[in-house]
């Protein structure tokens, strides 16, 4: 079957180049007549002969049937070439049909697989935008008695389940108290302080205890659930354990009124939720605790500031400095009978360290808002500086009590005897200490307790 279309090609490459051939020959014989005719002779087949010899022109004349039949031979070939190549394209269309049939039955199966792969993402996609926007609200409140009611409401509007709570476990890590709910049930709960034994009956406490999520599609079904009369509408329920890093301190419980209503690909969306739950709890809890450690530490310092200012204005030997006008004069006891029309505490760290009065020639003088302001700010960058004062004296004394303490301790130490040592330390305190008779005094039978 195969060699009967070589055949037919060769037959056809054969025949262009013979019938180029023949169309050659004409041109040597027109050319021959013509020349015979042109030099006035008979025509006849000497005289063709003897024109050929002579005639070196039509020797290349007589080259036209090689050169045309080679030329027509070439086509011959070009068309057998063509004709093999639409064969084969026939025989392409006809497997691209084949393929075209394949491929759309192909392109039916796949586009029912991407309509459902599409949902599945958009769905994703949705989780994933709802727990964006819950990580946006929640990371803005840092109280934590607002912020864990804030984070079930939004969790149930974002997602659309009617009952989410938050469990926290107590101190010994035994039980796992109610912290927030939205639901009507939950609140309920709430105010019965309701509660779940860690690893005992109930998804919460499954999940508190073994720090793994859980799902019961079917609440009727599942063994671990535990049946709650103030959540009769849940028919399928879902726990995460909040966590920082392996430290399990709480779980967040989600249900739902419909059957089936989580797949396992919602462990993993609602996981990465947890996290983001876990994380803002612990933050807020941190930022209480920090609030309360400089709560507690601006008291200290506001008590040791006030002792040490009492102690500071107990040595002072001036009462306080007022301004007639002229010259700066020290405050006398006559001078606190004065009237004056404003008068601004000193303030320092809750501290009352003194008071800045002002007063004119008219007592009944109104003060404008701009004269009261100037007066606060001054007495605010006064107390400021006064409390910068008293640090720096403070410290120069302590400077001068550290040398002096280290230069009798040098005295003492270049000493070598017990008589030495002890005439040094006497003599040396009492330098220190003038006007004061100091006297060393050995102890014996000293009980020791």
């Amino acid at each position: 079957m195969n060699k009967n279309p070589d055949r037919a090609r060769i037959n056809q490459t054969q025949r262009y180049a013979m019938l180029g051939a023949a169309f050659g020959f004409t041109f040597p014989l027109i050319g021959t007549v013509l020349q015979i005719l042109f030099s006035g002779l008979q025509v006849n087949i000497f005289n063709m002969f003897n024109i050929q010899r002579t005639d070196p022109l039509l020797w290349i004349v007589d080259t036209a049937p090689i050169v045309i039949g080679l030329f027509a031979g070439y086509a011959g070939r070009k068309q057998d070439i063509l004709t093999e190549v639409n064969e084969q394209l026939r025989a392409r269309e006809m497997e691209l049909k084949n393929n075209q049939i394949n491929l759309e039955q192909y392109a039916k199966e796949r586009t029912a697989d991407l309509v459902i792969a599409n949902k599945r993402n958009e769905h994703r996609t949705t989780q994933f935008e709802a727990i964006a926007h819950i990580a946006r609200t929640i990371s803005s409140i840092q109280i934590l008695d607002q912020l864990l009611p804030q984070i079930t409401q939004t969790i149930s509007e974002q997602f659309g389940f009617y009952h989410v709570g938050i469990f926290l476990l107590d101190g010994n890590k035994e039980y796992a108290i109610l912290a927030a709910s939205n639901s009507e049930g939950g609140k309920r709960m709430l105010e019965r302080n309701h509660r779940l034994l860690v690893g005992g009956t109930g998804i919460v406490g499954f999940v508190t205890n073994t720090g793994q999520p859980r799902i019961a599609l079917d609440v009727g079904l599942d063994t671990a659930y535990f049946n709650n009369p103030d959540l009769s509408d849940t028919h399928s329920e879902i726990a995460l354990p909040l966590r920082i890093g392996a430290n399990v301190f709480g779980a967040l419980d989600v249900q739902s009124t419909e059957t089936n209503a989580f797949s396992q690909e919602d462990i993993s969306i609602l996981s990465i939720l947890a996290d983001q739950v876990g994380i803002a709890i612990q933050n807020a809890r941190s930022y209480q605790q920090t609030q309360e450690a400089l709560a507690q530490a601006e008291v200290a310092s506001a008590q040791t500031s006030n002792q040490q200012w009492q102690q500071f204005l107990t040595r002072q030997s001036v009462e306080g400095y007022y301004f007639d006008g002229i010259e700066i004069k020290d405050l006398q006891p006559s001078d606190k009978q004065r009237a004056h029309s404003l008068s601004v505490p000193l303030i320092l760290r809750g501290t009352h360290i003194g008071t800045l009065k002002l007063s004119t020639a008219n007592p009944n003088r109104t003060w404008t808002d701009d004269e009261i302001d100037l007066a606060r700010a001054t007495a605010e960058r006064t107390s400021i500086a006064l409390e910068n004062a008293r640090l720096l004296q403070d410290s120069q004394k302590r400077a001068i009590k550290e040398r002096t303490i280290g230069q009798i301790s040098a005295k003492i130490g270049s000493s070598s005897n017990l008589e030495s040592i002890l005439q040094t330390a006497i003599q040396e305190l009492g330098n220190t200490l003038p006007g004061t008779d100091v006297a060393i005094q050995f102890t014996k039978n000293q009980e020791t307790g």
